[in-house]
């Protein structure tokens, strides 16, 4: 089935949201605290990429440019013309923010993805299903060791990444499209606001559990949706990086 130009772009944020944080986490392959992480992440980073891929392709398909054109896509597009969150592009070069955004973005995806496993088109359904087994490992993974740290003396490290990085992590539920049009049609079930509302419990419930107090400083709606139509700073130099193996030789078939 042909997808609405709000179906497309509320995938295009999905998919650029799991191009952008799979290839932020392989920042960390070799360089994680320790080889078991350095594995972990790696294998988040792969699932993620994948769900990117299969996004990209549907997306392709669906305007009829052929999958030929994917890495153009997804790597090659203008910085305005990608639809990521900030949370998922800035570079967390401290191992705390990194594992703290893992957290905070897994939560969300968890959600964004159940949103998706009724939608009326049937390619999108598998995708959500696909998606969801995945993300089962990757949140265990982000709640475990977070939940672990909590009760060390790097306790207060956690909690000042998550202060320094909540606020931007409410960018996650900028919505690009049409949400009404896409609840009348059944392409998802649940609202950005109504997502935002059920991760900002979650998010509240883990801290409960983990005995952190933390100062959520950002409230639903707070924000603009700035964060997904403008890039965050740095953007630009992330793409040369993502691309710097391309432009070796732009015709070459890899």
């Amino acid at each position: 089935m042909s997808l609405t130009p709000a179906a497309r772009e509320h995938l295009l944020a999905l998919a650029d949201d799991e191009h952008m944080i799979g290839a932020r986490h392989t920042n960390w392959i070799g360089l994680g605290p320790f080889l078991e992480e350095d594995l972990a992440f790696c294998s988040i980073a792969q699932d993620e990429l994948g769900h990117a891929i299969g996004l990209y392709e549907l997306l392709l398909d669906d305007a009829g440019t052929g999958r030929s054109q994917l890495d153009a896509f997804a790597l090659q597009r203008a910085p305005g013309d990608y639809r990521s969150c900030w949370l998922a592009e800035i570079e967390c070069s401290d191992w705390s923010d990194s594992l703290v955004r893992h957290w905070l973005y897994d939560r969300a995806e968890d959600l964004r993805w159940k949103a998706l496993e009724s939608c009326t088109d049937p390619v999108v359904a598998a995708l959500s299903l696909r998606a969801q087994r995945e993300e089962s490992f990757h949140l265990a993974h982000a709640e475990q060791f977070l939940s672990r740290l909590a009760s060390t003396d790097q306790s207060a490290r956690v909690v000042a990444s998550i202060e320094r990085l909540m606020p931007i992590a409410f960018g996650l539920f900028d919505s690009v499209a049409s949400e009404p049009e896409l609840l009348a049609e059944g392409f998802v079930t649940q609202s950005t606001a109504d997502l935002e509302a059920l991760w900002i419990e979650a998010i509240l419930d883990d801290l409960k559990r983990w005995d952190l107090d933390v100062d959520i400083v950002a409230g639903p709606g707070q924000f603009n949706d700035q964060r997904r139509t403008v890039r965050s700073d740095g953007f630009d130099a992330f793409q040369a990086d993502l691309i710097k193996v391309i432009e070796l030789d732009p015709i070459a078939v890899w």
